[in-house]
C-alpha cells in the first residue's frame, strides 16, 4: 500500500496473479466514463474485473486516491503539443488535445485538481509545453502561468460542462428547450411580479442567441492574444 497517498511516490507493488494495474485503471475509466457524474467505487470496479474483494485492488493501486492518480495520467496521455510551430500555435494544439480528452473522459475536470500531476504523462505534458515556451526567455513563473491558463480554460470548460450535465440528469431534462419548457412557468410568475425586469426582457428575446455565444476556441484565441502581449513585453 502507497505510504504517502501519492501513486507515484513508492515503488510499485507487483504481485502474481490475474489483475493488474493497467487493467484496473481501464476498468475503473470505463466505469467513470458511463456515469453522467463519473463517480466510481473500488467495489464497482472490482466486480467488473470479476474479482472477489475490493481489497484485491489494493496491491495494485495503493488507494482510491491511488486509483485516482493513475486514471487522470492515463487521461493526461491523451494530450499533446504539437512538435513544431509557433508557441501560439503549440499551445493552442496542447489546448485543443486536452479539449477533446476532457470531452471523451468528462470526470477528468472534476478531479484534475484533487491530486498533484506528478505521473509520467503529466510531467511529460508539461516538459513540452515548457520547451515550446523556452525560446521566450520568460521566467519560471510567467512560462508556468502561460500554461496554466490555456488549460485552466479547457478544465473550467469541462468543469462547467460536466456539472450541467449532472444537473439535467438530476431534474429529468436532457436538452436547452426541455430546461426552458421546466423553466417557463417560473420565468412566466416572475415577470408577472415585475422581478428582475432586465433579466426577463434578455428572456424572452427571440434573437437572444444571435449569434451564438462564443465558444471554447474563441476564447481560447483571446486567451493566446493576451499572452502574446504579455510575451512582447
Amino acid at each position: 500500500m502507497q505510504s504517502r497517498g501519492v501513486v507515484w511516490f513508492d515503488e510499485p507493488h507487483q504481485p502474481t496473479g490475474r489483475l493488474s494495474r493497467e487493467r484496473i485503471v481501464e476498468a475503473a475509466i470505463e466505469l467513470a466514463d458511463a456515469d453522467v457524474r463519473g463517480e466510481i467505487t473500488m467495489r464497482a470496479v472490482a466486480a467488473r474485473l470479476g474479482s472477489s474483494t475490493p481489497m484485491s485492488l489494493y496491491r495494485y493501486v495503493g488507494s482510491k486516491d491511488g486509483l485516482t492518480d493513475l486514471m487522470l495520467d492515463r487521461v493526461t496521455a491523451e494530450f499533446s503539443v504539437p512538435a513544431e510551430g509557433t508557441w501560439q500555435g503549440r499551445l493552442r494544439g496542447l489546448a485543443l488535445s486536452a479539449r477533446a480528452a476532457v470531452r471523451r473522459h468528462p470526470w477528468f475536470a472534476r478531479l484534475t485538481f484533487s491530486r498533484p500531476p506528478f505521473g509520467p504523462h503529466s510531467l511529460a505534458m508539461f516538459d513540452d509545453a515548457l520547451a515550446a515556451l523556452e525560446p521566450l526567455g520568460l521566467d519560471a513563473a510567467t512560462r508556468m502561468g502561460f500554461v496554466s491558463t490555456v488549460l485552466g480554460h479547457v478544465y473550467a470548460t469541462g468543469l462547467a460542462e460536466l456539472e450541467e450535465a449532472t444537473m439535467r440528469d438530476r431534474i429529468g431534462v436532457t436538452d436547452e428547450a426541455q430546461l426552458a419548457a421546466a423553466a417557463e412557468p417560473y420565468h412566466r410568475r416572475i415577470a408577472e411580479q415585475g422581478s428582475y425586469p432586465h433579466y426577463i426582457r434578455w428572456s424572452q428575446d427571440p434573437q437572444r442567441m444571435q449569434p451564438p455565444p462564443f465558444g471554447f476556441e474563441e476564447t481560447l484565441d483571446w486567451l493566446i492574444a493576451g499572452l502574446s502581449s504579455v510575451a512582447a513585453r
